[in-house]
């Protein structure tokens, strides 16, 4: 399971799964002592390396210039090391001489594309910090994504699929029109932003760049100040921004530096590079997950990732493993469930592939024993981690074949160099086997929660542990079993939704007195919003459809409950709080009566 974190800073530990799935034999690395306390540290002898990613990457392209590291198929684009720097350098220059200062927050609001990855390194090398926001957000949440941390910049696609962007933007910020590049955007609703970049070929906003222009512009421009500006950016300074959500429903902004990214790439890639020849990464670059287990391995070795579409797509991951014989595949749940199920699967080869991870929500053990049985992969291991340490906590793999129990029963060890307790409310490690939260510290934790001193310092104590939210016991050797999340959140397809968020906005339709958003689990999706509602009783007649249609323009798609009920009175505790756990169990029951 993984989790997630920022500058100005910090929000709830965003909860992802992971899985991994091998071939061949991987060595156990159990302590000689066993544990009393629930404590563990990973010792190694895995050095750190102080650079940035944008250094570290210019290294390895300067060694293998030639091969590829990135195939974006439906862009139909190839890269390798040497082509991709280019660009990058290229646009990193054109950005530069727009006045991008370090420090600076650019937003990017764009699906699995080249140029998402681009502004990666870019970001990187001119010492900007890279706000990742989730393509299928609407105006209202991408308003506060970039007001948040006052972004300066924006790149974005004009549609994304069925979603207008270019359009949905211009309704935000009217005085596009009348923009012109010759001079920074004055925006009354995005104050902090002054110039906006548009991927694709044509544009009749006056006041838009044009991604490809940059990219001309930047292989004119000379360089020698641009290196000068990478030099003399600080390793431990902030890199990038991904968003995750409180109980306060208003996402938080975990912030991330150049450091503690690179380093656990690093570790990662010790630990697991040598299945990562061909790296398949169908999620979504927005998700932590994508970039430090997907996007980032370029930074460290000789590799190549794959990029099969720019939203996840079942057949068109199984084309990319067939087409480019990918070693590996990274996903939440739902895709190797729609690969499994899907009615075409063998008509594409997926035998080359010797190692997976799933992520983004939790797996039970029969599925992990089903993908080792019919999935042309035989070894299955779980992970955990969070935004708020850079994704990766814990690996099952240190258990190894000989030890299947803890690889599939447990979230695993922590990743080397890091420190990892089960402990009570005080902070103190609890006797082995008894239940605790998960508290994680080291170089990969967030610096904090951008903007939200006081989330921050609820998160990350004075002497810099990670408090996760998550409920979880420890072996004798180290290994976590994961007991549940302290905290609501639904994760839907990998994707994490809080429910107060989605109750805040179906509080605003005028008919609404109150609502009450919970899951039910979903075998494709792992959990499906639901809603119970009570109506204000003077409100007018009000349907279902009335709160979808409400709800279009204010939330995300997934967001959007997909079972909505309409009652009189909630199932309550006692003392008056609601038991959403009940709901959810009357929710269940309903469907299966009706299925009847």
């Amino acid at each position: 399971m993984f989790i997630s974190t920022t500058k100005g800073f910090i929000t709830r530990p965003q909860t992802t799964w992971i899985i991994f799935q091998f071939k061949k034999r991987h060595n156990s690395t159990t302590p000689s002592t066993k544990l009393t306390s629930s404590y563990f540290h990973h010792v190694s002898s895995l050095p750190f390396v102080y650079k940035t990613i944008s250094q570290s990457f210019d290294e390895t392209a300067t060694k293998y210039p030639d091969h590829e590291c990135y195939v974006f198929k439906s862009e139909q684009k190839r890269y390798t090391f040497k082509s991709f720097k280019n660009e990058v350098d290229s646009l990193a220059a054109s950005l530069m001489e727009l006045g991008f200062e370090k420090g600076d927050r650019f937003a990017v609001w764009l699906p699995n594309t080249s140029e998402n990855v681009a502004m990666s390194f870019a970001a990187s090398k001119l010492g900007l910090i890279k706000v990742n926001i989730n393509p299928a957000y609407v105006g209202r949440e991408l308003e506060y994504c970039i007001n948040k941390v006052g972004c300066k910049g924006i790149i974005l696609s004009p549609t994304v699929k069925i979603i207008e962007s270019l359009s949905l933007f211009r309704r935000l910020v009217p005085e596009l029109d009348q923009h012109s590049i010759s001079r920074e955007l004055s925006s009354k609703t995005l104050p902090t932003l002054k110039h906006v970049i548009l991927t694709g070929k044509q544009s009749s906003i006056s006041g838009v760049r044009l991604y490809d222009d940059l990219i001309e512009r930047g292989t004119k421009l000379s360089h020698k100040k641009l290196n000068e500006r990478q030099a003399s950016v600080n390793p431990d300074s902030p890199v990038t921004i991904f968003y995750t959500s409180g109980t306060t429903g208003q996402p938080k902004a975990a912030t991330l530096t150049n450091f503690g990214m690179l380093n656990l790439v690093h570790a990662q890639w010790e630990h697991l590079g040598r299945y990562f020849t061909r790296l398949c990464v169908p999620i979504p670059f927005f998700h932590i997950f994508a970039e430090v287990v997907g996007i980032l391995n370029v930074a460290v070795a000789k590799c190549k990732i794959v990029v099969p579409a720019i939203l996840p797509d079942t057949v068109s991951t199984m084309k990319a493993i067939h087409e480019e014989k990918c070693t590996a595949l990274i996903g939440a749940p739902i895709i190797f469930r729609d690969i499994l199920t899907h009615p075409d699967r063998k008509k594409y080869d997926l035998s080359s592939l010797i190692f997976a991870i799933l992520g983004a929500s939790p797996i039970h053990i029969d599925f992990l024993c089903q993908l080792e049985k019919e999935f042309p992969i035989t070894r299955v291991a779980q992970g955990y981690g969070m935004t708020e340490n850079s994704a990766i906590l814990t690996s099952g793999m240190w258990a190894g074949d000989e030890d299947p129990k803890r690889r599939l029963g447990s979230l695993g060890r922590c990743m080397q160099r890091l420190e990892i307790k089960v402990a009570d409310r005080e902070g103190n490690s609890l006797p082995i086997g008894q239940q605790g939260e998960i508290w994680a510290r080291g170089y990969p934790i967030m610096i904090g929660y951008y903007g939200d001193p006081e989330k921050t310092k609820e998160a990350l104590t004075s002497s810099g542990w990670l408090r996760t939210g998550d409920q979880a016991t420890m072996d004798e050797d180290g290994y976590l079993y994961f007991v549940g999340r302290q905290k609501e959140i639904i994760i839907r397809g990998g994707i994490n939704i809080y429910p107060i968020e989605v109750e805040n906005a179906i509080t605003e339709h005028p008919s609404v007195a109150e609502a009450q958003v919970f899951s039910i689990p979903d075998e494709r999706h792992g959990e499906e919003v639901c809603v119970w509602i009570k109506l204000k009783s003077d409100a007018p007649s009000c349907q279902t459809d009335d709160i979808t249609k409400f709800l279009a323009d204010k939330l995300a798609f997934f967001k959007i409950p997909k079972h909505i009920r309409f009652v009189d009175k909630f199932i309550m505790t006692p003392t008056g709080k609601v038991q959403k756990f009940k709901l959810s169990e009357s929710m269940v029951n309903e469907l299966k009566e009706a299925k009847k």
